[in-house]
């Protein structure tokens, strides 16, 4: 499994990796003691977009300069002026820099379709000759060759720069045990069997207090897309004869399901309104649903011990495990996963010192700078912990002064450092978080199940990206379906789900969907070889745990 190291190698690990950070800053303090102005006035500048997500604390300064600013431009080897790049408007400010010939020399952006389009306009510079200066990255491609297939273009050229990351599950249920022990029922295996557990945790009082008043589950927000995961309803498949199809007979399962749900009073009738599942979480910590759907999950320590310890000032005896997602008529899906491979860096065409910009991202990525970056501090933000990791000191403290700070970084691969993985940060001399760390173990083992297969035809960053006016007749289709599929659930015995798909079909054709599903299928048959899709990510992620 991902993260259980022998401990004998993993002591190793982690003294090496404490060594490198107090060598790091023993050469900051060598640097101060003898001056270096002259030194510094050599080193090459780059301009680098940071997000601006709009949490620095005034104290701390801004995007451009602020302690761990300071910090890169005292070690690393180029001097980097940030250009913040406001979070939600990121891809029209850069489209305006680049229209304005103002962009940065490293363009840091998640969207996939944004650095395609940078590609398509020659905004790139190829990166083949300039890898030399990253000997780092050039590690990362050998060790993962998936990193090259992914950011290498059609002209069979590398223009991306990505990370690894940690190979868990981004959504999964919570089932309640103790409800389960009380009502003497199994974990439900098929999707069946979860219908009758939900029935039950609805109508068999399994909280004790005499009323009617838990859910079996929750459908608001973006938990919808949990039970589409357990049908594999995501909209494309690849089919028997190799041809990329829309998924129209798993949608079907997928809805009926969903109208059972919401008719036989399984879920809160007013799931629509809970529009940020707020609601749901609520229900979930007050201890009123029995099969909780994150709509996903950002922070497993978050989720299996924050969360349950606040359950538990509610409802003492709660216990809560993580369920695999049941086999439907459809198959056996795992949940989806964090992306393993994601692109997240380019170089602008029209940078002036390619050289420089390997060199900093070069930097960035060595091990010891990203656990300063992501960690702080040792002694100041964290402290080595018995188990030889790194704990936080002040959360308050660092909540201040780091953990604003993570884009600096956005583009190194956690798993390379033993000292960031996510398991790291669970004591288990804690007999809470001891807890919780199971827990996110016995989800990483669903992820093992060979019988398994990825729910949608790839991650959504690993997608093609649809040309501008494919767009258009996309965005008013899936409108126009989305609303027939609600209708599909809360319409009453009069609309069925099969006269739902039929209704969707209609707009899909009617809309000119079938221009998109040619255009998937071009794709599909220019690029299998280089795609990287639901099979593909299984593969890695597996490789991963093992």
């Amino acid at each position: 499994m991902f993260g259980q190291t022998s401990a004998a190698r993993m002591k190793v690990t982690v003294a090496l990796g404490l060594s490198a950070v107090m060598a790091a800053g023993a050469v900051g303090c060598s640097q101060k003691e003898e001056g270096t102005k002259g030194k510094s006035e050599e080193k090459a500048t780059i301009t680098v977009s940071n997000y601006d997500r709009g949490n620095i604390p005034a104290a701390e300064g801004t995007v451009e300069e602020n302690r761990w600013t300071k910090w890169i431009n005292e070690h690393s080897p180029v001097t980097a002026k940030y250009v913040p790049i406001a979070r939600a408007e990121a891809v029209k400010k850069l489209n305006v820099l680049f229209a304005s010939g103002s962009a940065p020399d490293i363009v840091n952006d998640y969207d996939t379709g944004f650095r395609n389009s940078l590609y398509q306009q020659k905004q790139l510079m190829p990166l083949d000759d300039y890898l030399k200066y990253a000997p780092e990255y050039e590690k990362l491609l050998e060790k993962y060759p998936q990193l090259r297939k992914i950011g290498t273009k059609p002209d069979g050229k590398l223009y991306e720069i990505g990370k690894i990351n940690e190979p868990h599950l981004q959504s999964v249920a919570f089932i309640r045990m103790d409800w389960l022990k009380k009502l003497k029922l199994e974990v439900p295996k098929t999707t069946d069997e979860l219908l009758v557990v939900l029935k039950a945790f609805v109508e068999q009082d399994p909280d004790g207090n005499g009323k009617k008043d838990t859910y079996g589950t929750n459908m608001s927000y973006t938990s919808d897309g949990m039970v589409d995961s357990m049908f594999g309803s995501y909209g494309w498949k690849i089919s028997s004869d190799d041809k990329i199809v829309r998924t129209w007979d798993n949608t079907l399962e997928s809805l009926k399901f969903k109208k059972r749900l919401f008719e036989e009073g399984l879920i809160d009738k007013d799931y629509l309104a809970d529009k940020n599942g707020a609601k749901a979480k609520q229900d979930f910590l007050n201890g009123k649903i029995g099969v909780f759907l994150p709509p996903a999950i950002t922070n497993w320590f978050e989720n299996t011990v924050t969360d349950v310890q606040t359950l538990r000032k509610v409802v003492p005896e709660a216990e809560i495990a993580p369920m695999a997602q049941p086999k439907s008529p459809m198959g056996q899906f795992v949940h989806h996963v964090v992306n393993p491979v994601q692109m997240t860096t380019v170089i602008n065409a029209a940078a002036k010192n390619p050289k420089a910009a390997m060199e900093y991202i070069n930097f960035i990525i060595k091990p010891e700078t990203s656990l300063i970056l992501k960690k702080g501090m040792e002694g100041e933000h964290w402290k080595k912990g018995a188990d030889g990791f790194p704990k936080v000191i002040d959360p308050a403290k660092n909540a201040k002064e780091l953990d604003w700070a993570m884009d600096y970084s956005m583009f190194y691969s956690i798993p390379e450092n033993p000292l960031l993985i996510s398991t790291t940060a669970f004591d288990v001399s804690d007999p809470d978080q001891k807890a919780g760390l199971e827990m996110l173990k016995k989800a990483d083992e669903f992820l093992l199940n060979p019988e398994a297969q990825y729910p949608a035809l790839s991650h959504y960053e690993h997608m093609p990206t649809l040309p501008s006016d494919l767009v258009v007749i996309n965005t008013n289709v899936d409108k126009e379906m989305k609303d027939i599929w609600t209708k599909g659930i809360i319409g009453g015995a009069k609309y069925t789900p099969e006269q739902a798909v039929a209704d969707a079909k209609a707009a899909w054709e009617r809309g000119g969907g079938k221009q998109i599903e040619e255009f998937m299928n071009t794709w599909y048959k220019e690029n299998k070889d280089r795609a990287f899709l639901g099979k593909d990510i299984l593969e890695l992620v597996r490789s991963q745990h093992k």
